[in-house]
């Protein structure tokens, strides 16, 4: 959902709340020393809540900025901290958050890495003008390395992510109009065989209407048969699925295959949705189509996995599918996405398993059905 009104931070997943917790560095390395300071005869104080109130504007409006404009937006907060660096040694923090937006001024890392030397470069030279202590410069240069690189992460990550999110939509939009074409061939195959048939019974009934009523009537009750079954598979057809088949789940499993390569995540399956095709109604294979998207999307996000297995199974107690993955193991708490698959699974009688570490492993099954699946 978009932010409505006037918003201090771009809509974008990828910056969330958090510039807004990260301002508390201000108020515990800057400030408060500051205006602690029983030395301080005023100056400090007055100093150091006008520099706050130059960089708040400076600091949300570089979230904005993309490019050069984004660099000078860190070159006038790098200014900010070394002009309090007299006055106040924690105006280092300043410069630590000026690396960070160097960093994050370019798109690719070279010219990222080029900009956070820049920065140091020109931070170097006004430090020398200003000559602060060491209790300034050691913390804005180690602090400045370390979170300016943080922020070359940073937009690595948001590229990586956009990446997949295209690569997502891209899959899905894919994925709807091959399915839009089979049903129109499912829908043309259908309905030519049946109205041609259905054509030429009504010729031969009224050809036979005369010489032969009896066999008029029978061939009525065969036009009849054929149109309500006409009628049934179309019904079937445009509901997009063929129930106890796995042709949802085989969609599912190709867009993941796509996803995941993406991802440079291998997806291996040696068990396909063949095996539980039988076992599954169109409820249970509808389930088990999202429990799989869910969990290729974990290991996207979150897994920082390098291969990623699918196995679908089915014996006399129970059918369902299995995922696992090496990466770093499960969240200690339960994202929505995994709350959700949980409950839809669990609506339809079934259950979800969630083990590791090592990796991740999410197992979704349903008891054997006594009877048919509906």
């Amino acid at each position: 959902m978009r932010r409505r009104g006037l918003s201090l931070l771009p809509d974008d997943p990828d910056i969330g709340w958090a510039p807004y917790i990260w301002l508390v560095y201000i108020v515990i390395v800057f400030l408060v020393p500051g205006l602690w300071d029983p030395t301080d005869d005023g100056v400090v104080w007055f100093a150091s809540i006008a520099a706050t109130l130059l960089f708040l504007p400076l600091y949300f409006a570089a979230y904005w900025l993309r490019g050069w404009a984004k660099f000078g937006c860190s070159l006038a907060i790098g200014g900010v901290g070394l002009a309090l660096a007299p006055l106040n040694t924690g105006a280092s923090v300043f410069v630590v958050f000026a690396a960070y937006f160097a960093g994050m001024a370019a798109d690719r890392i070279g010219p990222a890495f080029a900009r956070i030397a820049l920065l140091g470069g020109v931070v170097g030279v006004g430090a020398l003008a200003v000559q602060p202590s060491s209790s300034f410069w050691l913390p804005a240069s180690i602090g400045g390395l370390v979170i300016g690189l943080f922020g070359v992460q940073q937009v690595q990550r948001a590229r990586t992510h956009a990446t997949l999110r295209l690569a997502r939509d891209e899959i899905d939009a894919l994925a709807r109009i091959a399915e839009r074409e089979r049903i129109a061939r499912d829908l043309h195959d259908l309905l030519g065989h049946s109205l041609s048939v259905v054509a030429l019974k009504a010729e031969l009934v009224e050809r036979l209407l005369e010489r032969d009523p009896a066999r008029a009537a029978r061939e009525i009750a065969d036009v009849r048969a054929v149109a309500r079954e006409a009628l049934a598979e179309v019904r079937t057809a445009v509901r997009g699925y063929r129930v106890g088949s796995g042709a949802g789940l085989e969609q599912e499993l190709a867009g993941a295959r796509r996803a995941l390569a993406a991802a440079e995540v291998e997806l291996r399956c040696d068990v396909g949705p063949e095996r539980v095709g039988p076992h599954v109604g169109a409820a249970q294979e509808g389930v088990l189509a999202l429990a799989l998207r869910e969990a290729t999307t974990n290991v996207i996000r979150h897994a920082r996995a390098k291969t990623c297995d699918v196995a679908f199974f089915a014996d006399d107690e129970e059918h369902g599918l299995e995922i696992r993955d090496d990466g770093r193991g499960p969240a200690a708490r339960p994202g929505h996405g995994l709350d959700g698959m949980r409950k839809r699974v669990e609506s339809l009688g079934g259950r979800v398993a969630v083990s590791g570490p090592p990796g991740t492993r999410i197992r979704v099954s349903f008891p054997a059905a006594k009877e048919a699946p509906p």
